[in-house]
C-alpha cells in the first residue's frame, strides 16, 4: 500500500511540474493577407505554463515575400552550352516582424490530444523594399502598427517532453507611415492591410526556455 502511494505521489508530482514547466515553441507555416501576397512565416515563443490548462508567451515572428520580375535579353550559341542574358526589371520583397504577448488555453479531449485556444496582442514593424529599374525607384518604406491574433489547434505528444502542435488563426494588423499633409493641411497616412488566415504547425519543447 505504501509503495502504491509513493508511486501515486510521484506521478502527481511530475504532473505538477509539468504542468508548471517552462517551454519553447517553434512554429512555422504561412500567412495571407488582404493587402499583400501569402508568404511564409515562422517564429518563436517563450514562455511558462501557470497550470495544466493555461500558458503566457513572449512570441516574436517573421513574415517574407518576395516579387522578381526578369525578361531575357540575348540568348547565344557557345556550342556546347547556350547562355542567356536577363535583365532584372523588379524586384521586390516585403517583411514583416511582429512581437506579441501570448495566451493558450489547452483542454485535454483525451489523454493523448489536446484541443487549444490562443490569443496574442502586439506591434508590429513591416518594411518594404521596391527596386524598379525600369522607372529608376529604388525604396525601402517602413510601416508599423499594433496587431494581433485568435484562433484555435491542437497539440499531442511526441515524446516525454515534446509537443507536436498546428494552428489555424485569424491575424489583423494594419501597419502603416505617416505621410505628411495633404493640400487642406490634413494629415496624410499609408497603410496596408496584413490581415487573413494564418495557418501554423511546429513542436513545444518543455522545461527549455527563458523563463
Amino acid at each position: 500500500m505504501k509503495k502504491l502511494a509513493g508511486v501515486l505521489y510521484v506521478c502527481l508530482l511530475g504532473g505538477s511540474l509539468m504542468a508548471q514547466a517552462n517551454f519553447t515553441d517553434l512554429q512555422g507555416g504561412i500567412l495571407m493577407p488582404s493587402g499583400a501576397k501569402d508568404g511564409f512565416i515562422g517564429g518563436v515563443a517563450m514562455g511558462r505554463m501557470i497550470d495544466k490548462n493555461l500558458g503566457y508567451s513572449f512570441e516574436i515572428n517573421y513574415y517574407y515575400k518576395s516579387y522578381v520580375k526578369e525578361t531575357e535579353v540575348l540568348q547565344q550559341d557557345e556550342g556546347q552550352v547556350t547562355p542567356v542574358q536577363v535583365t532584372t526589371m523588379i524586384d521586390n520583397s516585403t517583411r514583416l516582424l511582429p512581437v506579441y504577448f501570448r495566451l493558450t488555453y489547452n483542454t485535454a479531449v483525451s489523454p493523448k490530444f489536446d484541443l487549444r485556444i490562443v490569443g496574442a496582442l502586439g506591434y508590429e514593424f513591416m518594411w518594404n523594399s521596391e527596386v524598379n529599374n525600369v522607372d529608376k525607384i529604388d525604396e525601402t518604406r517602413f510601416y508599423s502598427g499594433f496587431g494581433w491574433y485568435v484562433g484555435g489547434g491542437f497539440a499531442f505528444p511526441i515524446s516525454d517532453a515534446a509537443d507536436l502542435l498546428g494552428e489555424v488563426t485569424y491575424h489583423s494588423s494594419y501597419p502603416s507611415r505617416g505621410e505628411g499633409e495633404n493640400a487642406e493641411g490634413l494629415p496624410v497616412r499609408t497603410e496596408i492591410d496584413m490581415s487573413g488566415l494564418m495557418l501554423r504547425a511546429g513542436i513545444r519543447i518543455y522545461s527549455f526556455g527563458i523563463f
